[in-house]
């Protein structure tokens, strides 16, 4: 590290640097003189492409290429060299790294002629979950191409987002790098070489899948949007209080549940100023039911014995106190349409 910290554990070096609050300057194998793995370099040789990355810079990445052979295999092989750039940086590792931050790191590290091609993401990741690494000290990689010469960069929509983590998307990674293999083997006249239609065949079904896939996502979003439309014919506040105004309507009479105008007042302030208002304006009176004690002894004790007719004389004033009732809820319901189109038209 910059300040002379030497950390021999991989497990501390994240924590030593967030304490110290420095940055990696060198990694290096202990011991230096390491054996690569049986196979490692004869897949090198033989490969047609050579993928460095995405993972951790210091302690995946870069390591790896450290191994005695690794790098000299790399460089003698006539193979398509492409780095696959990391989407967020890393704690302790790579605290506001950019592309070419990582991309002089592993050069630093291992000489130049080892990076033909870099991939590195659009950076349009979902701002919340952004939101969510910067609390924890992370941040987007900086796409600062320009500062890099001699490599080609190719900018592509990798990032995917699984479980509230944001991740490569492995099946854009893989296009991508078929896609340049394509693209070199076309470049040395190979269009009918086997490995030249099998990888081409496979791209372009890729591509068809990825587009079919896309266009059901747009159609089901398209019936999502519809279902949570506004049912024709009726305002937004009729359908968000649809429910609560039926269920008061079944239990009116009972002497329970508030009123219609009480309610509505209760729930928007602008409602019950639009009912003030209105009830102004047309002078209309409130419902007066002919209820008194006085009435209703008056009819059942001045009928002697014929109850018979004081339960009618009584259900004739219920009924005409309903007819009210619903003639009231006619108003109330035309003054809150009235209100609700003059709120989308303000809208508009």
């Amino acid at each position: 590290m910059p300040i002379g910290y030497l950390v021999e554990q991989k497990s501390k070096i994240q924590e030593v640097a967030v304490e110290k609050l420095t940055k990696i300057n060198r990694v290096f194998l202990k011991p230096s003189n390491c054996k690569v793995a049986p196979g490692v370099v004869e897949a090198i040789q033989k490969a047609d492409c050579i993928v460095i990355g995405p993972g951790s810079l210091y302690t995946n990445v870069i390591p790896n290429l450290l191994v005695n052979g690794v790098v000299k295999a790399i460089k003698e092989s006539t193979a398509i060299k492409v780095y696959v750039s990391n989407i967020m940086t890393e704690l302790g590792q790579t605290d506001d790294y950019s592309v070419s931050d990582h991309l002089n790191a592993i050069i630093d590290h291992c000489g130049n002629d080892i990076i033909d091609y870099c991939i590195y993401d659009t950076g349009e990741v979902i701002p919340e979950f952004v939101k969510r690494y910067n609390k924890e000290g992370q941040d987007l990689v900086e796409q600062d191409i320009e500062k890099i010469k001699g490599i080609k960069f190719l900018q592509r929509d990798l990032s995917m987002v699984a479980n509230t983590h944001v991740r490569h998307d492995p099946k854009s990674v893989a296009a991508s790098i078929i896609e340049l293999i394509c693209d070199d083997l076309k470049y040395q006249d190979k269009q009918n070489d086997p490995q030249y239609l099998m990888l081409n065949t496979k791209l372009r079904e890729e591509k068809r899948i990825n587009k079919i896939k896309k266009s059901m996502k747009k159609k089901e979003k398209k019936k999502i949007g519809k279902r949570v439309k506004t049912e024709k014919g009726k305002s937004k506040f009729s359908n968000k209080y649809s429910d609560r105004i039926k269920s008061i309507r079944e239990s009116k009479g009972k002497g329970k549940e508030e009123s219609i105008e009480a309610f509505l007042k209760k729930e928007d302030p602008i409602v019950k100023k639009k009912i003030e208002i209105d009830s102004k304006e047309t002078k209309e009176e409130p419902i007066k039911v002919n209820l008194e004690k006085n009435t209703i002894n008056t009819i059942i004790n001045g009928g002697g014995s014929d109850l018979e007719q004081a339960r009618a004389n009584l259900e004739q004033v219920l009924a005409a106190a309903k007819a009210d009732l619903e003639r009231n809820l006619k108003m109330v319901n035309a003054n809150r349409e009235n209100l609700e189109e003059r709120k989308d038209n303000a809208q508009k």
